[in-house]
């Protein structure tokens, strides 16, 4: 009866609308599947799947959620008279903050790029890139929800990049990541691996040139269906300190004596 039709809110009407008014039949139920944010041109999969693809600009990626209402009758819809969808995220989110750990005098520490990938050194690819989610599953397991293989097209994601001076003040991020829930807990041969890389500069008072800092960290992290993570990442310097001592005076080979007569 409904082909990935849009239902809108009103806030004029104060009610959810949608065109092509379909009517209760006298037998029978009716199965409802939904999903937001709607896409044009989505079609169902093996009668209750969708296909969805995690964009790779962070600024476009979509908050998916889902929602059924199955064996729906006019009876069980009499009062109020509709059918009451009860959404839930899909994906895992995740943001970031970013702070110093110390106030360093005479030093200037500037954030220029976080990147989440499948290796330290930032080559190897991470997230999922397409999944396949079943709209009829009442259960919140990740494994019922999402189909996923080892062989599906992975990506990685530069989580920012650009130049922004650390305090010990909290940057905290405003773009986040939602991707298809992945277990990267697991530590048997072949799991899939996600790194944080993070790429920092320190320049000082009085000195042209800049040191530029790389540093990376394991993410051993089952990110589930459901659930914001946040990823706290803390900075800090190590002074260069300086001892010194004096070699004490060692005795020479005996010079013979020198007699004048």
């Amino acid at each position: 009866m409904f082909n990935n039709e849009p239902v809108t809110y009103s806030s004029i009407e104060s009610k959810w609308k949608y065109t092509n008014t379909k009517y209760w039949p006298t037998e029978g139920h009716i199965d409802f599947l939904a999903y937001a944010p709607r896409v044009e041109g989505t079609t169902l999969k093996n009668t209750t799947c969708i296909d969805f693809t995690v964009s790779p600009t962070i600024a476009d990626q979509k908050d998916l959620l889902w929602a059924n209402a199955v064996d729906q009758t006019k009876e069980k819809n009499s009062s109020p008279n509709k059918v009451k969808f009860q959404f839930a995220h899909a994906l895992s989110k995740l943001g970031y903050t970013v702070k110093l750990n110390d106030t360093y005098s005479g030093a200037t520490i500037t954030l220029k790029k976080i990147t989440l990938a499948g290796s330290a050194d930032g080559t190897k690819n991470a997230f999922y890139t397409e999944g396949t989610i079943d709209l009829s599953h009442t259960s919140s397991t990740t494994a019922s929800l999402w189909k996923t293989s080892s062989s599906d097209k992975k990506q990685k994601f530069t989580w920012f990049s650009g130049d922004q001076n650390l305090t010990e003040k909290v940057a905290n991020n405003t773009e986040y990541l939602f991707v298809i829930p992945q277990d990267f807990s697991q530590k048997t041969s072949g799991a899939d691996e996600l790194y944080v890389i993070v790429e920092y500069t320190i320049s000082y008072s009085g000195v042209t040139e800049t040191i530029t800092n790389k540093v990376s960290s394991k993410l051993g992290k089952n990110f589930e269906q459901g659930k914001a993570y946040m990823i706290n990442l803390i900075i800090g310097l190590t002074p260069i300190e300086f001892e010194a001592d004096v070699t004490a005076w060692k005795d020479g080979d005996k010079i013979d004596d020198i007699t004048w007569n």
